[in-house]
């Protein structure tokens, strides 16, 4: 007769779940979550502030709140690492320059209406990529909606400036989604 497999730490609870870095035998109250599946405390000793399954973490754990006594509230990456308050700046600071930047170059194609949509899906890219290089490529929830949203404001900058000077100003809304659409190329890959 077969023995039920058991957690490698408490021999006397009965599991089935892995550590998906090193295969070993894990129960709910020694797994970690991470960015995929659950880790056993000796592969998850790098992810920084991770917590049991059932320690109460969850999503807001990922960000500094939660029942665990941390106060901290820095976006975090994907990996568990907090992203410094330097990075978070340069990347809002620089994101906003290019998307002005980007909606002032933007203008002159929603006032001839010629290529409109590529081109706010080439800035919408743009825009996302000035982002991810200013955190020095790193990824998280925070740097992910930073560029999808500075991406849009690139075309409302240009909109604003073109005013009511756009041609067909009913179908040049539709630069708002082919400029997400090209910030959202740039954070797919991520």
């Amino acid at each position: 007769m077969d023995q039920p497999p058991t957690c490698e730490r408490h021999p006397d609870v009965e599991t089935r779940l892995r550590c998906v870095s090193c295969d070993a035998r894990i129960c709910p109250d020694c797994g970690r979550e991470a960015a995929v599946g659950f880790k056993c405390p000796d592969c998850a000793a790098h992810l920084e502030g991770t917590v049991s399954t059932r320690g109460g973490g969850g999503m807001m754990s990922r960000f500094g709140g939660g029942g665990d006594g941390n106060s901290r509230r820095t976006p975090q990456t994907d990996d568990g690492a907090g992203l410094p308050v330097p990075v978070v700046a340069r990347a809002s600071v620089v994101g906003i320059a290019a998307a002005v930047l980007g909606g002032l170059v933007l203008w002159p194609v929603l006032q001839g209406g010629a290529f409109f949509l590529l081109s706010a899906g080439v800035i919408g890219w743009g825009v996302a990529r000035s982002v991810y290089w200013a955190t020095e490529e790193r990824n998280s929830p925070f740097v992910r909606a930073a560029a999808m949203a500075l991406a849009g404001f690139s075309v409302a900058v240009a909109m604003g400036m073109a005013g009511t000077a756009t041609s067909g100003s009913g179908i040049v809304f539709l630069a708002y989604p082919a400029a997400i659409y090209g910030g959202w190329i740039v954070v797919r890959q991520r």
